[in-house]
């Protein structure tokens, strides 16, 4: 009898409530060690999930909560999921009841490329609607990026920095410029 597995993923820290209830599931489930990574499921190198694959023993069981957390590109999918039985391990989903693959299942094999391909997909229309967005919100003259700074106190800043009077810190303080600003105007004058 093997040990029983956890792996979690969370796209970005501002999914911290899923990260969170992903990990109650699978403590509940009593795995004796859960990997977690913090990175998107369209990345194929994420350092936990290879430390867990590479890991494995015959026997053991992987759970997850659901297959998206995962991979969200299909051949990705398929290929962890070989990974786990070539290590003589099965993969079971606490969401997804139908993946299994525990016993040889044709159907079970059908769900998990089906399912794999319509997480791409939806992955892909996050990503096409996010460009779309931008798109829109650019032709209306929204600006992206981090704000150009106001000439007058880049002026300012620079002369209180000559003067000699002030660090840094006090000058970014005084008029609102950050360090790197001035740092970078300073260079651009050298």
């Amino acid at each position: 009898m093997g040990w029983t597995i956890g792996y979690m993923r969370g796209s970005t820290d501002k999914e911290s409530q899923k990260f969170d209830r992903q990990q109650v599931q699978l403590e509940a489930l009593g795995c004796n060690h859960i990997y977690a990574d913090r990175i998107s499921g369209a990345k194929r190198d994420r350092p936990e999930l290879n430390r867990m694959l590479s890991d494995l023993q015959a026997g053991d069981t992987v759970y997850i909560v659901e297959i998206s957390r995962l991979s969200r590109s299909t051949k990705d999918l398929l290929e962890i999921v070989e990974a786990i039985k070539t290590a003589g391990a099965s993969l079971k989903s606490i969401n997804d009841s139908w993946l299994d693959t525990s016993t040889e299942n044709p159907m079970s094999d059908f769900l998990l490329t089906v399912m794999g391909a319509l997480g791409q997909m939806e992955r892909q229309m996050i990503q096409q609607r996010i460009k779309e967005g931008v798109k829109v919100a650019q032709e209306k003259g929204v600006k992206f990026g981090r704000p150009t700074a106001n000439r007058n106190k880049v002026v300012y800043a620079l002369e209180l920095y000559h003067s000699g009077r002030h660090t840094t810190r006090e000058i970014a303080d005084i008029t609102g410029v950050s360090k790197a600003t001035l740092y970078r105007k300073l260079k651009e004058q050298a």
